[in-house]
C-alpha cells in the first residue's frame, strides 16, 4: 500500500473516538500481518452508524474470517481532521480496501470527504491505492450517483456476497474487476457506459465484454433462521445497553412511495424461536431489547415475543408500529416493557389520499387506536407525515393539522382518565421519489410548493398544547431527489458540493446543468432509468401497473402470509400464489 506522510490529528475527533472505543463492548482487534485489511466506514456520526445492524453484520462477518481484518471508521460532519479507525487508529489509506455502508443520500458528501481527507483519489486510482466499494440501501436502489467514485458496489443484502468476494480478494495477488463482476450482486461501474441523447435521456448502456447485462440484487435468506443482532454495545449511541434484533425484512403493504417496502421485498419474518433465543441472550447480559424491522407489528409471533420479554422481566422498545395492528394486549406489554413513545406514520392527513398511495389506514381506525393507546398507558406519540405526494392538493395538506387535532383530543380524553396526558410530536417532510417504487416516475413537487405546504402544516398546528413540530427542509429534499433518481452525471455537482463545504446551491450553479431535470421533471415510463441495470426480481410490468392502479384509485391487497406462494410482483425465489386473480397482479 502507498504510505503517506503522517499529519496532525484533530484532537476533538480523535479524543472522542478514543473514548468511544474504550467504552465499547464487542469490538474486534486483530493483527494486520498477512491479512487483507478493510476499513469499514459509516459516513455519518458514530452515534448513528453504531445502530445500523447491516453495518455491524458486515463487520462481524469479515472479522470471522482469519484472512481478513476489518476496522471501523465514522465520518462526523461536525468533526475536523483526518479520519482514523476506532480499533487501531489507522488512516484509511493504510488499508487494502475502504468499504462504505450508505443509508442516506445526505451522507454522499461524507463518502467523498472521507476519501479526500485520507488522500485517496476520488477517481482514477492506481494499484497502489485502496480498493473503494460501497453497499447499503442507497446503492441497492440506485448506485449511479456514486458510481464514478467506486471500484464496485454490492447490490442488495451484502451478507450473500461477502464470502465469495473475499475468497477472491484474499486468494489472488492480482485480479481484474471483471472477475469480481462475475459474483452475483457485485456491480462494477467501469464495465457499463451510459450513452445520452441530445434530450439528456439515456439512449442505451454499453456493457463491456465479460460483464453481466444486468446485476442481480441479493437477498439474505438466512436472516429468517439467524436474525441480525447488534454485536457491539456502543456507549455514545441512543440505544446503549440495548440488544437490537432485526425481526423481519420487508413489508407487504405495498405503500407506493415507500422504498423500504420494495427494497427488501419479499417479506421475511425471522422465526419466532430464533428471535426469542436472541432475546434471551440479551436478557442474560442484563440488556434491554430493541426490536427493529420495516413491519415489526406484522410479525406473526409478535404478541408471543412481547409477552416473553415482559414475563422474563425485560424492558424493550420497537422501531415503529402500525395503528391498525395494535391490540390491547400488545399495548399492555409495551407499557410493562417500559416503552414511553409509540411511533406511527399516517403519511397523509386525508383518508382518500392515504388509500390512493395504498396506505390502508382509515381515520376511524387511527382514532380508535389512539384511544386504546391513551387508555393503556402514559404513552407519547410520534406522528410522521409527507407533503408533496403525487395527486396531493392543499386541501389534503390542511387535513394533516385537522387529523392531529382529532388525535390530540382523543389523547386528552384518555389521558385525563389516567391522570397523565401524553405528548405528541409531529414530523413532516417532503415526498422524494425513490427507484423501484411505483412512484419512481413522479417528480419532487418543487421547493416553493413544498415550503408553502410545510408552512400550512405549521400554521395549522399552532396553539395545540403539549405538541412539538419538526419540519424538513424543502431545499434539502430537492437535493435528495436529485441524488435519489440521478444518473452518473450528478456525480459532478456532488463532488463540487463536497469541495465547497456542502453548498449545494453554489454547486448547482457551477455545474451549469439543470438539477430539476432530475428533481421536478415527470419521467416517462418509456425512459431508460439509471437503475435499470439492476435486476430486482420484479415483474417487468409490475411497477407500471401499480402506478396505473394509483391513477385509477385502486388498491393492491396486502401480501399473503409468508410461506404462501405468490408472484403478484415478481419471481424472487420462483414461488407464485394460487388464487390471485389476473386483475390483481
Amino acid at each position: 500500500m502507498a504510505k503517506h506522510e503522517r499529519s496532525g490529528r484533530s484532537r476533538g475527533a480523535g479524543a472522542k473516538q478514543s473514548a468511544n472505543r474504550q467504552m465499547e463492548r464487542g469490538a474486534v482487534v486483530k493483527d494486520h500481518g498477512g491479512r487483507f485489511s478493510v476499513a469499514l466506514v459509516y459516513p455519518n456520526a458514530y452515534e448513528v452508524g453504531s445502530l445500523n445492524l447491516g453495518f455491524q453484520k458486515v463487520y462481524a462477518m469479515l472479522n470471522a474470517r482469519d484472512d481478513v481484518v476489518c476496522e471501523r471508521a465514522f465520518v462526523d460532519g461536525k468533526a475536523t481532521g483526518e479520519i482514523r479507525t476506532l480499533e487501531t487508529s489507522r488512516r484509511l489509506n493504510e488499508f487494502d480496501a475502504v468499504a462504505f455502508s450508505v443509508t442516506f443520500e445526505s451522507d454522499y458528501l461524507n463518502v467523498l470527504s472521507a476519501l479526500e481527507s485520507s488522500k485517496i483519489p476520488l477517481r482514477r486510482r492506481s494499484a497502489q491505492d485502496p480498493l473503494v466499494f460501497a453497499g447499503g440501501i442507497c446503492l441497492t436502489l440506485n448506485p449511479e450517483p456514486l458510481a464514478p467514485f467506486l471500484d464496485f458496489a454490492v447490490i442488495g443484502e451484502a451478507e450473500e456476497a461477502l464470502n465469495p468476494l473475499f475468497d477472491i480478494l484474499t486468494s489472488q495477488e492480482v485480479w481484474e474487476l471483471k472477475t469480481l463482476a462475475s459474483i452475483p450482486g457485485v456491480y462494477v461501474p467501469s464495465g457499463y457506459t451510459p450513452v445520452y441523447g441530445d434530450d439528456g435521456l439515456i439512449v442505451r448502456v454499453e456493457v463491456a465484454d465479460g460483464f453481466p447485462l444486468r446485476v442481480k440484487r441479493l437477498w439474505n435468506i438466512g436472516s429468517v433462521t439467524n436474525p441480525n443482532v447488534s454485536v457491539i454495545d456502543a456507549p455514545g449511541a441512543a440505544f446503549h445497553g440495548m440488544r437490537l434484533i432485526e425481526i423481519g425484512k420487508g413489508c407487504g403493504k405495498h405503500c407506493r412511495f415507500c422504498a423500504a417496502g420494495y427494497a427488501y421485498r419479499p417479506t421475511r419474518h425471522a422465526d419466532t424461536e430464533a428471535v426469542i433465543k436472541a432475546i434471551d441472550d440479551g436478557l442474560k447480559e442484563g440488556k434491554r431489547i430493541g426490536l427493529v424491522g420495516s413491519a415489526v407489528g406484522d410479525h406473526p409471533g409478535i404478541e408471543e415475543i412481547f409477552g416473553h420479554i415482559v414475563s422474563h422481566g425485560g424492558k424493550f422498545s420497537v422501531s415503529s408500529l402500525r395503528l391498525d395492528r395494535l391490540t390491547s394486549s400488545m399495548l399492555e406489554n409495551l407499557a410493562a416493557g417500559g416503552l414511553h413513545t409509540i411511533t406511527v406514520a399516517p403519511e397523509a392527513g386525508a383518508e382518500a389520499l392515504r388509500l390512493r398511495i395504498n396506505k390502508e389506514l382509515l381515520d376511524e381506525t387511527i382514532l380508535k387506536a389512539v384511544g386504546r393507546i391513551a387508555h393503556a398507558g402514559p404513552f407519547n406519540i410520534k406522528l410522521y407525515f409527507l407533503v408533496g405526494l403525487p395527486g396531493e392538493t392543499m386541501d389534503d395538506v390542511l387535513m394533516i393539522p385537522e387529523l392531529v387535532t382529532k388525535i390530540h383530543n382523543v389523547m386528552i380524553t384518555g389521558g385525563r382518565e389516567r391522570g397523565r396526558i401524553g405528548a405528541i410530536s409531529v414530523g413532516a417532510d417532503a415526498f422524494v421519489p425513490k427507484p423501484f417504487t411505483p412512484f419512481q416516475w413522479e417528480p419532487f413537487e418543487g421547493v416553493k410548493a413544498v415550503e408553502a405546504k410545510l408552512r400550512a402544516v405549521r400554521k395549522g398546528l399552532e396553539g395545540i398544547p403539549n405538541l412539538t413540530v419538526h419540519l424538513g427542509s424543502a431545499r434539502q429534499s430537492r437535493v435528495h431527489a436529485v441524488l435519489s433518481v440521478g444518473d452518473r452525471r450528478v456525480a459532478e455537482p456532488l463532488e463540487m458540493a463536497m469541495k465547497n463545504g456542502g453548498d449545494w446551491a453554489a454547486a448547482f450553479r457551477q455545474w451549469g446543468s439543470d438539477p430539476d431535470f432530475y428533481a421536478t421533471r415527470r419521467k416517462s415510463a418509456e425512459e431508460i432509468m439509471p437503475w435499470d441495470i439492476i435486476d430486482y426480481g420484479l415483474r417487468e410490468d409490475y411497477l407500471l401497473r401499480e402506478h396505473e392502479r394509483f391513477e385509477k384509485g385502486k388498491m393492491m391487497p396486502e401480501c399473503p402470509p409468508p410461506g404462501d406462494e405468490c408472484r403478484r410482483c415478481g419471481e424472487f425465489y420462483g414461488v407464485c400464489a394460487p388464487g390471485v386473480k389476473e386483475d390483481e397482479r
